[in-house]
């Protein structure tokens, strides 16, 4: 969600300040730090010529630290008060979650993300809209608890889903980068099909790519997010033991996706995704 501040004036502008990542950081090492988490709209058209159309949505991210003194509970708190204020008041479907990093460099990620997801741009913009002239108190909450420099606009498109949208889970992140002279046409084929190897092999979790584009850092050379979701840590473990456990299957991923012939993936960052509502 969209949190502006007001300036000396008394006008709402974005907030300028940026979350304590650590005393030592420069603004350009900070900016560095925070394009890994510049969640964009959606992957290149050529991917909409792939055989089989893969589902989107429109999303935005807002990366975040917490304020001296508040945490998790305090963000919480908030957001139930903006869940009611939501659903009653949103133009369109709106769905929030909270993510909270459990394994990662702790230093070179915000303490908190916020996704919000729209079946389409137009209706995330119109909620943007409508959050910025009459979020009114709210607004004004969730900066006494949380300090956001990194927004973006952004979209998912949907490989494989994940079976319990809406609910809790463990959401991995991997930047990557495509290949020169890879089109997204040929990773949406790849990516058609793995989607199809783990539904035949009872592989766990939903996969989603989330692309660059508006938001991201400019210098950033990021072109999509590879994401993994699980119930939980337990499940994520059992599909990577599972995946071991088939006869081939290294060397199927290998012919499906090439060695980092299609793209390449910085390592994994794990999250703990919590659901703080929204509208329908």
């Amino acid at each position: 969600m969209i949190f502006p501040k007001k300036n000396e004036e008394g006008k709402e502008s974005l907030p300028l300040s940026l979350p304590r990542i650590g005393a030592n950081h420069s603004l350009g090492e900070y900016i560095m730090l925070f394009r890994q988490l510049a969640l964009s709209l959606v992957l290149a058209a050529s991917v909409l010529g792939t055989a089989h159309a893969q589902e989107r949505a429109a999303m935005e991210s807002w990366a975040c630290n917490y304020v001296e003194g508040k945490g998790y509970g305090d963000l919480m708190k908030v957001a139930a008060k903006w869940d009611k204020w939501a659903s009653k008041n949103h133009p369109a479907p709106y769905s929030a979650y909270v993510l909270t990093p459990v394994f990662a460099t702790f230093e070179e990620v915000p303490e908190a993300v916020w996704l919000g997801f729209s079946p389409t741009s137009a209706q995330l913009g119109a909620i943007a809209d409508q959050w910025m002239s009459e979020g009114g108190d709210l607004i004004g909450e969730f900066n006494s608890v949380v300090d956001c420099a990194a927004h973006t606009l952004s979209g998912s498109r949907t490989v494989r889903p994940y079976e319990k949208a809406g609910e809790a889970g463990i959401v991995q992140l991997r930047s990557c980068t495509a290949k020169e002279g890879v089109s997204w046409g040929q990773i949406g084929k790849a990516d058609e099909a793995w989607a199809a190897f783990m539904t035949e092999n009872e592989l766990p979790g939903g996969v989603y790519r989330w692309g660059a584009g508006a938001g991201t850092a400019k210098d950033s050379k990021m072109d999509f997010y590879a994401v993994w979701i699980t119930e939980s840590l337990e499940q994520r473990g059992a599909g990577l033991d599972k995946f071991r456990e088939i006869e081939g299957a290294r060397d199927a991923y290998s012919s499906i996706y090439g060695d980092d012939n299609l793209y390449s993936c910085d390592n994994a960052r794990i999250y703990y995704a919590t659901p703080v509502g929204g509208s329908d």
